[in-house]
């Protein structure tokens, strides 16, 4: 399990350690899928929102056509498939007992920001204010900075403790069975 401790204002995030591998791994997969820095990828976490904690417990793919180019920027065919993924989570027995609690991207960019677009993005599909964005960044030479985002006492998206950065070796131990 890693955890981003909470100052009291804001959640407690705890994401399981194998989720984390997987979605560290789908980011690196889009990195390396063409020569000059590949696609960002994002999808669905699903989990649970328990009293002053929002727990991950699992992960989908989004679908991206990346019609803007390689940022993970939805097109209007992209968002229905992905208000899809939302709602055929609803019968997807694995995702039994959860909701979903936000989202993840990767980023090719350097800072640990959230964009305009994925503002925009958090806020139209992930209303509520205890619902969650998580940034991966990712390079060839450089361990993997994961950051969440939750909204502040006035709606706004923040970073919510400093990121914490992972090796793909780290989460899968972590992820082992007993570790």
């Amino acid at each position: 399990m890693i955890v981003w401790h909470s100052d009291g204002a804001i959640p407690e995030v705890q994401c399981d350690a194998e989720v984390l591998a997987e979605i560290t791994e789908l980011a690196l997969c889009g990195y390396l899928r063409y020569p000059w820095g590949g696609v960002e990828v994002g999808g669905v976490l699903f989990g649970r929102n328990e009293s002053g904690a929002v727990r991950v417990c699992a992960a989908r793919p989004a679908a991206c056509e990346h019609h803007y180019g390689p940022a993970f920027e939805l097109s209007t065919k992209d968002c229905e498939a992905f208000e899809h993924l939302l709602q055929a989570a609803e019968a997807d027995q694995e995702l039994a007992g959860l909701t979903p609690v936000g989202w993840y991207q990767s980023s090719s960019r350097r800072d640990l920001g959230l964009s305009d677009h994925a503002r925009a993005f958090f806020q139209q599909f992930f209303p509520e204010p205890w619902q969650i964005a998580m940034l991966v960044t990712r390079s060839k030479g450089n361990p993997i900075s994961i950051a969440v985002f939750v909204r502040d006492s006035h709606g706004r998206a923040e970073l919510h403790s400093p990121a914490q950065e992972f090796t793909l070796d780290m989460l899968r131990q972590r992820a082992r069975p007993g570790s």
